[in-house]
Order: structure tokens, then C-alpha cells, then sequence
């Protein structure tokens, strides 16, 4: 959430003064403490707004389940930073293999994987190179879309496809664009 969205969140709330409630366990290292695993950005909205305490629903529950909450309601919710949602899938494969976490999770086994692959690679020359590159509005973007499996592989086919008659950085997500433009062109929709 940015600034701006959280501004608004925290305005909404001193207006309304009712928020859906936070839900937090337990601290396990802290006696007295809580952990928040849903609403952390209410919970900085609050604290924006100088609250002590916070309405709460306590769910008594161990590293594992919570871990699994918080990628389940990262993935619905919100997006996303790669790199982050990589750590947090590997720190839940410690506990259980990948096939069970693919049954809990909103990705499926292979995306998990790839999701650990990204942990292989060399990230300071992957961060080392996106720091050389400019952010703007024209920075790449992850989108995450769930599809059957009978449309996973008639997408997979098609950008495949397309990907292999072209050269350069980023194949696969210029070949997804490539689809959506040819079928934009031939119903008549806008082209960017």
C-alpha cells in the first residue's frame, strides 16, 4: 500500500472509528506481545493515528499455520515483492513438502518451485542491475493470473510459441503481450 492509499485508510478510520479487526496470535519470542498476521496496514493506520491499542481477533496458532495464513492472504489480497514471497515460500517448505503447500496455497507446485528457483540466483547482480535501470511507470510488472489447467496449457502453448521467434531480455512476458495484441487487433479492441 502506499502513502497516499494509507493516508486515506487512516482518515477513514478516525472518521468512521469502526475497522475490521486485526488478526494477530500470540508473539512466540515476546510474553505479553502480540504478532499481527492480518491487517498490518490498518495496524499502521492506527498507529498514524497515535491508537495504543487496536480491536483484535487472538488465534492461537504455531509458526507453520501462521506462516501459511500469511502467504494465503498476501496472494489474495495484494501483490506481491517477488523476493519476499520466495523467502516466506521456502521458510513454509522447511515445514511441509511442496506438493502440500501447493494444496494451501494459491500457487501450484511448479510455481512454488520457480518461486525457489528465484532464491538461487545471483541477487546481488539482479539487484546490482535493477538499481542501474531507471523506475518508472515503464518497469517491468509481475501479474499473477488463476487459470484452469486445461487454460494453463493452451496459454503455456501459445506464449511458448510466440517466445521462441523472439530474441532479448524478458521473452516470455513480451510473447503474452504479443497474444493479446493479436487478438486485440482482430476484435477490433485498443492497442497500447
Amino acid at each position: 500500500m502506499d502513502e497516499e492509499q494509507l493516508s486515506k485508510l487512516a482518515e477513514n478510520i478516525a472518521r468512521e472509528s469502526e475497522y475490521p479487526p486485526l488478526v494477530v496470535r500470540p508473539h512466540p519470542e515476546e510474553t505479553g506481545a502480540y504478532q499481527v498476521l492480518d491487517g498490518h496496514q490498518r495496524w499502521e493506520a492506527l498507529r498514524r493515528l497515535s491508537h495504543k491499542e487496536a480491536w483484535c481477533y487472538l488465534w492461537p496458532c504455531d509458526d507453520q499455520t501462521a506462516l501459511v495464513l500469511l502467504a494465503t492472504l498476501n496472494r489474495l489480497e495484494g501483490t506481491d515483492e517477488p523476493l519476499r514471497r520466495a523467502e516466506l515460500l521456502r521458510d513454509l517448505a522447511a515445514f511441509m513438502p511442496v506438493d502440500e503447500l501447493a494444496a494451501l496455497l494459491p500457487e501450484d507446485a511448479a510455481a512454488i518451485h520457480q518461486n525457489l528457483e528465484l532464491l538461487e540466483s545471483d541477487l546481488e547482480m539482479l539487484l546490482a542491475a535493477f538499481e542501474q535501470e531507471p523506475t518508472s511507470q515503464d518497469s517491468l510488472r509481475a501479474i499473477t493470473f488463476v487459470v484452469t489447467p486445461e487454460d494453463e496449457a493452451v496459454i503455456e502453448d501459445a506464449v511458448a510459441a510466440v517466445a521462441g521467434q523472439l530474441d532479448g531480455k524478458n521473452r516470455r512476458g513480451r510473447a503474452l503481450a504479443e497474444v493479446a495484441r493479436v487478438y486485440l487487433a482482430g476484435h477490433g479492441g485498443s492497442q497500447k
